[in-house]
């Protein structure tokens, strides 16, 4: 059975971006994105799919061209879902693993994309066909290779690498990664044929995976990661995750060319620095940092002000603490894919949380009447605009115990092998963090 369109009308693009920020804002703390879209015009963008609905949401949020989205069919019979998908009006796509990709509906779908095209319009893909928490990039399906091959129009195929800071947790970072576009000229006079198909389905992958943290499952893959978040020049809430991408890249190829007992050896020494690190309480980007009289000078008058906020703050958040406990309790209670977690966090949350506003207004209004109503109104809005500075007082107390625990033998060690690991892989110093003194503070 084919989705009906629920879109409402004001489903225009600029509408669709607006939204998308707001809600990505309320989410994620840190919303990055690196490089330059092309000029207006049909453009199929391929992403990779790492954390659910949320993919779709940045997407929507950090593509200034405001592609219409692809989902499965299955998403229109959830309840929850359908005012999102009024608004961001995605087109349905039939998947053989949901026992129903006829023909007809298949064509149905790419009548869809190529009428997008023909209008001038953008689309975003998510190739792999499913979210998945794996460290590889899974086989990507050959559709979006089909509909570009018999598009009814030239269309340019733009790659997409999506990395967060940590997919599950909420007010966490993100980064959209353009790429360039992916030529395929050479294959559109042979159509949509099966050698066509493959040889650009491989291109995809070829320029997608640089984009990403993805790459094979194996020790030097995983050694890299763990190693770049410990030259991190910023907390993962906010970190500069291109940078981060660029130094796993570095990272994995030179691992991988290294015996194995002398990757054995410096594996051993991140999980014993991981473990020092932890016990200190002290965040990798503070390991050596110069809390100078200009540093603490700049700080403090801030740190000051929001000192003197602090019960506001702690009470507004006091206010809302039960949703996010309950919405924390709910997930952690189900069994879920590291891929969806945020999702069901995301979604629970959007249930929630109107509902707990609401019933503040509603009993407020009884205990006191239009004052209450007119309180809890305000209290609800302050809490918003207070919310990036009760994060930053969570780092007041994070900067100050980095700054007591500095001269701490244990975290001067690591400090020093953080150095000499800059020294001995000197392309790392390439990515300059526009946020370590920021960070370090």
């Amino acid at each position: 059975m084919e989705p009906r369109s629920t879109a409402l009308p004001a489903k225009a693009p600029a509408f669709r971006t607006r939204f998308a920020r707001v809600l990505a804002g309320v989410w994620f703390r840190s919303l990055q994105r690196r490089g330059d879209e092309q000029d207006s015009g049909p453009t199929l963008f391929v992403l990779n799919h790492p954390n659910g609905l949320l993919d779709a949401l940045v997407a929507a949020a950090l593509l200034e061209s405001s592609p219409r989205l692809l989902g499965k069919a299955t998403l229109w019979e959830v309840l929850l879902l359908r005012p999102l998908i009024a608004v961001f009006d995605p087109i349905p796509v039939h998947r053989r693993a949901d026992g129903d990709a006829s023909p007809e509906a298949t064509g149905r779908t790419f009548a869809a994309v190529h009428e997008a095209f023909a209008r001038g319009e953008s689309v975003a893909i998510f190739p792999e066909g499913i979210s998945h928490g794996n460290r590889e990039l899974a086989p990507l399906k050959t559709g979006a290779a089909r509909m570009l091959l018999s598009a009814p129009c030239a269309v340019r195929l733009v790659p997409v690498g999506l990395i967060y800071g940590e997919r599950e947790r909420f007010r966490h970072s993100v980064l959209l990664r353009l790429g360039e576009p992916v030529a395929f000229d050479d294959l559109v006079a042979q159509g949509a044929t099966p050698a066509a198909v493959d040889d650009l389905t491989s291109r995809m992958r070829e320029a997608l995976v640089p984009l990403t943290l993805h790459g094979p499952d194996d020790g030097p893959q995983r050694l890299a990661e763990q190693l770049a978040w410990l030259l991190a020049e910023g907390p993962r809430e906010r970190a500069a995750l291109d940078t981060l991408r660029g130094r796993v890249r570095v990272l994995a190829d030179r691992l991988r060319a290294i015996d194995e007992p002398e990757r054995a050896e410096i594996e051993s020494r991140v999980a014993q620095a991981t473990h020092t690190l932890a016990h200190l309480g002290v965040r990798p980007d503070q390991l050596g940092f110069a809390y100078s009289a200009g540093v603490v000078a700049r700080w403090l008058p801030g740190f000051v002000g929001r000192l003197a906020l602090a019960p506001l703050i702690v009470s507004i958040g006091l206010w809302f603490w039960p949703v996010y406990r309950l919405t924390g309790l709910a997930i952690g209670r189900l069994t879920l894919d590291l891929d969806v977690r945020g999702t069901y966090k995301f979604l629970l949350g959007l249930v929630l949380l109107p509902v707990w506003l609401l019933g503040s207004v509603v009993l407020a209004g009884w205990y006191a009447g239009a004052w209450g109503v007119l309180g809890s109104v305000v209290a609800a809005a302050l809490a918003f605009v207070g919310l990036p500075m009760a994060e930053r007082v969570r780092e007041d107390l994070q900067a100050i115990r980095g700054f007591l625990r500095r001269r701490d033998p244990r975290a001067q060690t690591i400090a020093s092998e953080r150095e000499a690991l800059l020294t001995a892989f000197p392309e790392l110093r390439a990515w300059v963090s526009q946020v370590s003194q920021v960070a370090g503070a």
